[in-house]
């Protein structure tokens, strides 16, 4: 899948340019019926600090390397930055 239909411009953007040890929080939306417990593990693996998931998301905080490998994952709708949520902070 492409990135740039999954990721929103405003990540995407941040993504290019961060440094990369930089953190994000991102809401991962997945597609109907997917295993959100198995997704939240895999994005785990592959470097998300992952912080809640449920109603079809999973929201922790991602690297600009980490944001481009979820943007390539399957079953990935979109990867937006949080709405009406307040950054999580650094852990």
């Amino acid at each position: 899948m492409d990135q740039g239909r999954v990721v929103t411009p405003e990540l995407d953007r941040w993504g290019r340019h961060a440094d990369r040890d930089d953190r994000r929080t991102a809401v991962v939306r997945v597609c109907v019926g997917t295993d959100l417990e198995r997704v939240a593990s895999r994005l785990a693996a592959i470097g998300m600090a992952v912080a809640s998931s449920g109603s079809g998301s999973v929201i922790g905080q991602v690297s600009p390397g980490v944001l481009r490998r979820i943007g390539q994952e399957s079953g990935v709708l979109a990867v937006e930055k949080p709405q009406g949520l307040r950054q999580l902070a650094d852990r």
